[in-house]
């Protein structure tokens, strides 16, 4: 089977890997002027374009940033709906909106299948395969497609039939990650001023009742790498407008997922967009007027 992949940013670019070595040709496009390079470091053709991709491919992973880009890359000149034909299956990866990801199956209509299918488990979870992957639409398509996604995720899970599940699923998980990782922020920031030691945080609310992936993995990262983690800060924001859009879509409560929202803007303007996840800390930190690595440095020496 030959299998696309519409972006090998940090991600794409470990799922295509995964996918080359399971044994699949892997044909690969991405307009970052480096890429062709990049792929060849791991047995990935390079396609002109998305419609060139398309036609060559039995299906297409879109691993994306977000929606400009992803309409870009399907429907603009060039785009992977000029290349597909009814047999060819458009695997949207990306953390798209539910809306959004439900149009473009409308309007895929007739033209190319499509599968709903985002994952969890970050840049580390691409890297070592064992993404959890949010799989919706049609049953039989899941089924043929599922050594496909098992080369790239551990868990593959059938959310739904409808297209769109996949991505809803994909969202309200992304507004609890950074809900939980502006918490665990808040309440290390406090636990060292108060005078315990950052690692020891971690060590213990790990293994205990307040723990969460974000704690154990983003938090420490904003003394260890100096707020970097390979995710970036612009995701956090598009996925908590998304949360949010879900939400008011549906009348249902996002008071928490709209302060995080709020906190999450306070980092990107900060920025100007730039920097990963962690920065959550730093934004903590910003308005504790506490800083934990620069304190950790002091009290060493």
């Amino acid at each position: 089977m030959n299998i696309g992949m519409i972006g090998l940013g940090q991600m794409g670019w470990n799922m295509a890997k995964n996918l080359s070595a399971a044994g699949y040709s892997v044909l690969g496009f991405d307009p970052r002027p480096d890429s062709r390079e990049r792929m060849a470091q791991i047995e990935v053709k390079a396609a002109a374009s998305p419609a060139e991709l398309a036609a060559a491919a039995d299906a297409a992973v879109l691993m994306v940033l977000n929606t400009d880009q992803a309409e870009t890359a399907v429907w603009g000149e060039n785009g992977f709906a000029a290349g597909a034909d009814k047999n060819t299956t458009l695997i949207i990866m990306s953390s798209l909106s539910p809306v959004y990801v439900r149009e473009l199956a409308a309007r895929a209509a007739g033209k190319f299948q499509v599968l709903d299918a985002p994952v969890s488990g970050g840049v580390e979870g691409a890297r070592a395969a064992s993404l959890t992957i949010m799989a919706s639409g049609p049953l039989a398509l899941q089924q043929t497609l599922l050594p496909v996604l098992q080369a790239m995720g551990k868990n593959v899970i059938n959310v739904g039939a409808d297209v769109g599940l996949g991505a809803t699923m994909k969202t309200i998980n992304q507004a609890m990650l950074f809900a939980a990782l502006a918490s665990a922020s808040e309440m290390v920031v406090a636990g060292v001023k108060a005078g315990l030691d950052p690692d020891t945080i971690i060590k213990v609310i790990g293994i205990s009742s307040g723990s969460s992936w974000a704690l154990v993995h983003r938090v420490p990262l904003a003394w260890q790498t100096d707020y970097a983690s390979g995710a970036t800060l612009a995701i956090a924001a598009k996925d908590m407008r998304s949360a949010m859009a879900l939400a008011n879509d549906l009348g249902t409560s996002a008071t928490i997922a709209s302060e995080v929202l709020r906190l999450v803007d306070i980092g990107m303007a900060r920025h100007q967009g730039q920097g990963d996840d962690p920065l959550m800390v730093e934004i903590i930190e910003q308005l504790s007027h506490f800083y934990i690595k620069a304190h950790r440095e002091q009290t060493r020496s």
